[in-house]
């Protein structure tokens, strides 16, 4: 519109000078170069000097009209890519949300090849890669998410995980460790921290980080968290004691055991500690101390070993029999006093050890494998075979089980698909294998 007007006052200021030129007919010399001239009239000289005027502004006006309609063309186009890129995006989440990851992939990359900085496309796309096992693409597609925004720390902790899965704990930890220079408290920076600090056997370091989680968090610990810092007390005890600071190990073990009286591992380290000083009576006292909060059988077998080792039975026979008098019945105490007695070839007193534990406890296990070990040595085989039978549950017919090639579930009735993992067509004969068979004792 702009250049019709322009054109229409050129004509009519044109036709102005025009009829001027008519009534002004003096002429004049003009000089277009230093040996050239011609005559022309002062209106027709001032007629060409407009209409070259008059033309640069008609052609800047046309420049400028189509340089604009040129970038608002672009504008558009690329407004309508853009809106394009974003059904893909919205189209891609759909197909992820469907489990078709292939499709949200394609669909993702043809969004990012127009718009390259898309955050949601790139988070999207990490999520996709990392559901197809593509950790290095994952990695990638947040990499360049904080990039594009530093201050999204939440990018970090999912990068830090990737890493973790891809088993680069260095680049796991350097993230997270980031997040810590620029938040200071963060609790999921330092739960990383020190998970990945467990993984390298950093016990140290790692009792450091849950301790700060642990005085971060106040009451809102969870037993979950109190129950890893004992953990983690118990490792810097042990650590302690291997870099031969014996005094200091020690008494971070004691105080672990007052704070915890059924943590079992603190007492089987200072039991260790103390028999490797020499201290066998004392050695011998926490074990019994540890049985008696804990109930728990593996203090048994310390105190049969140390006793063995030591050539004292007596002393461990002892053991049980005060232990006896104190829990009459304790299943394990009984039980243990009867292998113990299989162990030193004393079957007869194994028997009746053993069938006391029977009548507590007496569908276990272990009491008859162990009666019948017992009774075999007495030559009193019917009753051993028995004993085997009630141990393994063997019936008058022995069935060949079937076994899973997929999840390795034993079961005596064939199914076209797996109960337990759902693999189809998975179960075959089982008829046992020795590979890792070892030859039967009595420990």
């Amino acid at each position: 519109m702009a250049v019709r007007l322009l054109f229409l006052l050129f004509v009519v200021i044109l036709v102005g000078f025009s009829y001027i030129s008519l009534l002004n007919g003096q002429h004049v010399q003009f000089f277009y170069s230093a040996t050239r001239q011609i005559e022309v009239t002062v209106s027709e000289l001032a007629i060409l000097a407009f209409s070259l005027g008059a033309a640069m502004v008609v052609l800047g006006t046309l420049v400028k009209d189509v340089t604009m309609a040129s970038m608002n063309w672009k504008e558009r186009r690329e407004k309508q890519r853009r809106e394009a890129a974003r059904s893909r995006v919205a189209k891609a989440s759909e197909l992820f949300q469907r489990g078709m990851l292939s499709g949200a992939a394609k669909e993702l990359e043809r969004s990012l090849s127009v718009n390259r900085d898309d955050k949601e496309a790139l988070d999207l796309l990490s999520s996709v890669e990392t559901e197809r096992g593509n950790h290095l693409e994952a990695v990638k597609s947040l990499t360049r998410v904080k990039q594009i925004d530093p201050s999204d720390l939440s990018v970090f902790i999912r990068l830090a995980a990737l890493y973790r899965r891809m088993n680069d704990l260095d680049n796991a930890f350097s993230l997270l460790k980031a997040i810590e220079d620029s938040e200071g408290e963060n609790p999921r920076a330092w739960e990383g921290m020190r998970d990945i600090h467990i993984l390298r056997k950093e016990m140290v370091p790692a009792y450091a980080m849950q301790k700060k989680i642990m005085k971060y968090k106040g009451k809102e610990a969870t037993p979950e968290d109190q129950a890893l810092f004992d953990a983690l007390r118990y490792e810097k005890a042990v650590v302690r004691m291997g870099e031969g600071k014996a005094d200091d190990g020690e008494r971070r073990l004691r105080e672990l055991i007052k704070d915890q009286p059924r943590f079992s591992p603190a007492y089987i380290a200072l039991s260790e500690h103390m028999r490797s000083r020499g201290n066998l009576e004392e050695a011998s006292q926490v074990l019994l101390r540890g049985y008696r909060a804990t109930r728990n059988a593996v203090f048994l077998i310390k105190l049969e070993d140390m006793g063995v080792e030591t050539e004292s039975p007596q002393s461990v026979i002892g053991v049980y029999t005060d232990l006896l008098q104190e829990f009459p019945s304790d299943y394990d105490a009984n039980l243990f006093m009867g292998k113990f007695f299989l162990r030193l070839e004393m079957n007869d007193e194994a028997v009746e050890q053993l069938l006391k534990a029977e009548s507590i406890e007496p569908e276990r296990e272990s009491v008859h494998i162990l009666l019948a070990e017992a009774l075999r040595r007495r030559g009193r085989y019917e009753s051993a075979c028995q004993h085997y039978q009630r141990a393994f549950g063997y019936k008058r017919r022995y069935l060949i089980p079937f076994r899973c090639t997929g999840c390795g579930k034993a079961t005596i009735k064939w199914a076209a698909r797996c109960p337990e993992c759902g693999s189809w067509n998975s179960h075959s004969i089982d008829h046992g294998h020795r590979e890792y068979i070892t030859p039967a004792s009595v420990r």
